[in-house]
């Protein structure tokens, strides 16, 4: 007796291809639930830093107005350019947030705001006295985040730098 094969797609065949697609499906959206998980996350962080960063502006603004207030209070009592300039660091010796350097010309004043645990605001403004040309008592020398934090990778090369000399630019 011979049996004739029949060609043709068995159910099996069927069940393991609906099976296949189903598990491509669900891997499909899991990829697609976690990456909007981590770009929901991204975003969040990101909203954070860009809100303390905004809020550290205003506090560094507001240091800057009770500085131009100061300063204007100092230029209204003195008469002359250098009286005025040697009351500037007597105006701010008992504020230990303000750092004033008269070592250098013009004399500066900076002051840090924390933005985060490992940034700051750093702005450093150049007193100047009225009447040369503009009615300004300071000018902005620089207004900048800066890293409180040293990179791990930094340590790292420090210590390999040390021996080799291949970052000695003299």
């Amino acid at each position: 007796m011979n049996k004739k094969m029949t060609g043709g797609i068995n159910v099996g065949t069927s069940s393991i291809l609906v099976t296949f697609v189903l598990l491509c499906l669900v891997t499909f959206a899991a990829l697609s639930f976690l990456s909007a998980n981590s770009d929901y996350r991204l975003s969040m962080q990101t909203a954070k830093r860009t809100t303390d960063y905004y809020e550290a502006n205003r506090v560094a603004e507001l240091y800057m107005a009770n500085i131009e207030g100061l300063l204007s209070k100092c230029y209204a009592r003195t008469g002359s350019e250098r009286e005025y300039l040697q009351e500037v660091p007597k105006l701010f010796s008992d504020n230990e947030s303000i750092t004033v350097n008269t070592d250098s010309s013009p004399v500066t004043l900076s002051y840090d705001i924390a933005v985060s645990d490992t940034q700051n605001l750093h702005v450093c403004l150049a007193v100047s006295y009225p009447g040369k040309g503009s009615d300004a008592l300071f000018g902005i020398v620089s207004w900048r985040t800066q890293n409180t934090d040293i990179w791990a990778g930094e340590e790292e090369s420090e210590q390999l730098d040390d021996g080799l000399g291949f970052m000695d630019f003299e």
